[in-house]
This record gives structure tokens, sequence and C-alpha cells, in this order.
């Protein structure tokens, strides 16, 4: 009885613990599958920006930020912002339309720099994203 018991437990053991290189399961491969389209229908969803302006001394206004990838399995490139400068009130004054030639990998950030002509009385700066490509 004793042996009896003693080879089950070492069975279950061993079952429990199984072969270490085990190949993903299909339904695993499915899941990834799945994020991955979603990741790819959506950029806007794990893709966010900051930023903030300044002048410089040949007149110019620039504008400086961070693009953050929170998907996890798609990169993205050609991402378009659009630049909202605002007065005191916080009322547009201007809109500018940029497109980044940057890659942005899975779960990592990348920084800009955009310079152009000066705006006029512009105390603050909006950028958002409006679109962007998921890279192959």
């Amino acid at each position: 009885m004793k042996n009896l018991i003693a080879v089950s437990l070492l069975s279950l053991t061993a079952i429990s613990c199984g072969p270490k290189n085990q190949k993903p399961s299909a339904q695993y491969e499915q899941k990834k599958a799945s994020l991955e389209d979603m990741e790819r229908d959506s950029p806007l969803r794990f893709l966010s920006v900051s930023g903030s302006h300044r002048g410089n001394l040949v007149n110019q206004t620039v504008v400086e930020g961070e693009i953050t990838n929170k998907a996890t399995v798609v990169s993205y490139k050609n991402i378009s912002l659009q630049i909202k400068f605002l007065d005191n009130e916080g009322s547009v004054i201007e809109k500018q339309k940029k497109v980044l030639d940057e890659t942005v990998k899975p779960g990592a950030a990348i920084e800009f720099k955009i310079k152009t002509s000066h705006v006029k009385g512009a105390n603050a700066v909006n950028i958002d994203i409006t679109d962007a490509t998921a890279d192959k």
C-alpha cells in the first residue's frame, strides 16, 4: 500500500512538471494574433504623446516631446501630429500638421523636436496624434 501511494505521488509530480521545452499552444498563438490585429487596426489606442514648446534665438518656435508606444507586438511609423498653439485663454491661434518619419517599437518611446516659424502670442501647445501606420 505504501508503495502504491509513493508511486502515485511520484507519477503526479512527474506529470505536473512536464517537459520544459514545450511549444506555445495553438490557443496562445491565436490570442497573440488577435492582439496583433487589434494593435494594427487601432494605433491611436496604443500611442501617446507629451511635449512643450519654446522660442529659440533665430525667432523660431521649437516643439519638443516624446511619443510612447504601449503596444506589446506592433511597431508604428509615419506618425501624424497635430500641433495647436494656444493663447492665454486657451483659444487656438494656429494649427500645424507634421509627420514623423521615425519608428516607435513596442513598449518603447522616442523623442522628437520640430522647428517651425514663430507663432506670436502662443503661451501653450497641445499635441495630438491623428494617425500612424503599423510597421510590418
